[in-house]
């Protein structure tokens, strides 16, 4: 407490100041109070468009809404099988693999199973387009025209368009131009909003972006927080699931699309110099007390399931959490990556934030325990820990 009051007082004397906030505060049940409550403390010192502060920048791609859709993700797949005749005819898929990166109790392979047709844009076969009827091969994104809008961070807007590294290896064709040429064989009077014939002429368009778009901006009012504190919820009673849960997006494999890569399966973790495999990070205090030594086999268990992966004891976690990196436990998706590790999300409780829902991924509890087994951690250090040599 002394220590948030005097963190309070710092705050509102010093200008400017800013407060930031991210990761698994913005992964539990009342994520959005969270992300409010923090962007208060930002209007209440006058750190939002001001030198020194946060800027919302204004939107700068074409000025067409896109369309909502009203269905929450969490509910999709429950909606699907609900129906004895699935609401959605059609499936495209586009730089997303849903079955390896959703909780297993949302059921989404399962309710894709029963979409009459699925269409896969993608260039390996991974454990969603396994299941498409009809795959047309993607360029990779070292062949592909691409565009993104980042945040500057300031009140001007970027837009970054990049052009492919190389041509393509292979008879493949980006997917921008495939809906392109769709929409010019179906016409319907769609020319005139579709008048490119590739992407590469669509993001070279200047009329996409206008030229004032960082000009005489106003950031929008912000509606008035919560009056209330909301209380974070968990899966899983402490008493029997006594650790929290933290997955964390591989340095490596990021959410486990790149995972079919071979020199990143080799790379080695920078914090934990593991690689090739999936690991438990367990404080010491938690291991000792539970008989765990370094490489050991570990079970996660949660009220979704249960999973096992080697232990790797670091000082860098809380002794009431346990964390692992996503990305592994692929089933389809090359030889490099399919069979390897274990997948953390699939244990994941199905709880969501309720004002955005997004999955609450750090609101499951686990327990973990020793199993017999090798482990078979890689490490490319010898130790995690920092020796310092005697000094003369």
């Amino acid at each position: 407490a002394a220590r948030i009051r005097r963190l309070a007082r710092e705050f509102a004397e010093h200008r400017p100041a800013m407060a930031f906030i991210g990761g698994a505060a913005l992964a539990h049940t009342n994520g959005m109070f969270h992300a409010l409550a923090v962007n208060a403390l930002n209007a209440l010192g006058s750190g939002v468009n001001e030198p020194g502060g946060i800027f919302f920048m204004p939107r700068v791609m074409a000025s067409h809404e896109s369309p909502r859709f009203e269905t929450r993700v969490d509910r999709l797949a429950d909606a699907i099988l609900a129906l004895e005749r699935p609401p959605v005819e059609l499936l495209l898929l586009h730089d997303a693999n849903p079955v390896f990166g959703s909780p297993s109790a949302w059921r989404v392979k399962e309710a894709l199973l029963k979409v009459p047709t699925i269409v896969s844009f993608g260039n390996f076969l991974d454990e969603t387009s396994v299941l498409a009827d009809l795959i047309l091969p993607d360029h990779s994104f070292l062949e592909s025209w691409t565009d993104h809008v980042p945040e500057s961070g300031a009140m001007t807007s970027v837009v970054s368009i990049a052009p492919p590294a190389m041509r393509p290896l292979h008879d493949t064709r980006a997917m921008p131009d495939v809906l392109l040429e769709i929409a010019r064989r179906l016409g319907r009077g769609i020319d005139a909003d579709l008048s490119w014939k590739t992407y590469e002429d669509a993001l070279k368009d200047p009329s996409l972006i206008p030229a004032n778009a960082s000009l005489n901006v106003q950031s929008p009012a912000p509606k008035a927080p919560p009056a209330r504190f909301v209380e974070a919820e968990f899966d899983g009673a402490p008493n029997e699931f006594p650790f929290h849960f933290l997955p964390y997006a591989s340095q490596a494999f990021l959410d486990g699309s790149l995972a079919h890569l071979p020199w990143l399966q080799e790379m080695p973790d920078p914090l934990t110099s593991a690689m090739w495999s999936s690991w438990i990070e367990i404080n010491p205090e938690t291991a000792g007390r539970l008989g765990i030594r370094n490489g050991d086999l570990v079970e996660v268990a949660s009220r979704r399931g249960a999973l096992q992966a080697p232990a790797v004891v670091t000082p860098g976690i809380a002794p009431d959490v346990v964390a692992m990196p996503a990305g592994q436990g692929h089933e389809t998706f090359t030889r490099y990556a399919s069979g390897r590790g274990a997948n953390p999300l699939r244990i994941l409780a199905p709880l969501v934030e309720p004002e955005t829902g997004t999955l609450a991924w750090a609101a499951t509890r686990v327990r973990i325990s020793k199993v017999e087994g090798n482990g078979g951690l890689i490490l490319f250090a010898g130790s995690l820990r920092e020796h310092d040599p005697p000094r003369r």
